[in-house]
């Protein structure tokens, strides 16, 4: 197995996965605009597009992050790990989960400068939550990132994939 394939395969899935965070603010934060616009109100609608852009391009940035390390974790890994379907999701959902944990409670409490209770409940578990979604589509789609499309058996001596 190359080690580059399976990183480049990584991050095409961290597109995906990016993406659709990113369609849906870029598109809700354009609702805003055309409803502020409407109003007549212009210092709305010029946070209203920085916010979104700056949504969409942060959404997409931690996509690919994470389909490269996830890329790069299932290269590295030993084969025997990788041999099992659930313990190469495993493996590959894990280092997702983590990975987005940290960057959710990082973004509210570091650079939002808001202590995590001055949220709501519903707030937090939907936050909490949400890296739990991107870690299931890693972890589902973690045979194709490593064989590089239909999942195929693997096996402990198999040392490249076969064509």
């Amino acid at each position: 197995m190359e080690l580059r394939a399976v990183v480049a395969r990584g991050i095409r899935l961290g597109a995906l996965i990016g993406a659709w965070p990113a369609g849906i603010l870029g598109c809700g934060c354009l609702v805003g605009v055309v409803v502020y616009l409407v109003g007549g109100v212009w210092g709305t609608v010029r946070v209203l597009l920085a916010v979104g852009a700056a949504a969409v391009l942060v959404s997409m940035a931690v996509g690919l992050a994470l389909g490269a390390t996830a890329g790069l974790v299932l290269a590295v890994a030993p084969r025997r790990a990788l041999v099992r379907g659930w313990a190469r999701g495993l493996l590959a959902g894990s280092v997702a989960g983590v990975l987005l944990l940290a960057f959710v409670v990082t973004s509210l409490t570091v650079v939002c400068d808001w202590p995590l209770a001055d949220y709501r409940p519903s707030t937090v578990a939907l936050l909490c939550l949400a890296p739990l979604v991107a870690a299931s589509v890693l972890a589902a789609h973690s045979g194709e990132i490593l064989t590089g499309g239909a999942v195929q058996p693997l096996t402990a001596t198999d040392h490249r994939r076969q064509a």
